[in-house]
């Protein structure tokens, strides 16, 4: 049962303040939307994970409040021409 009683809702980030992105991965577009934390040790935690999946060439972490990036990371073995 949803919390809305089978009613559509709104589902997703729930106002979080760090989107985590990756390149590469799930598909082979750039900036694709993994997830959102509240934490930015929480999205480190995410950014570290996905970089070791296969395909994930990169990952960032976009602080949606002061609305810049904050870091981005390689994939072991992969080079950003």
């Amino acid at each position: 049962m949803t919390h809305s009683g089978g009613k559509p809702h709104n589902v997703g980030d729930k106002g979080q303040r760090y989107e985590v992105l990756a390149n590469g991965y799930p598909t082979d577009q750039d900036d694709n939307v993994i997830g959102w934390t509240e934490t930015l040790d929480g999205a480190e935690r995410m950014m570290s994970a996905i970089l070791k999946a296969p395909g994930c060439t990169s990952a960032s972490i976009f602080d949606r409040q002061e609305k810049v990036g904050v870091i981005k990371l390689y994939a072991e073995g992969s080079c950003d021409d």
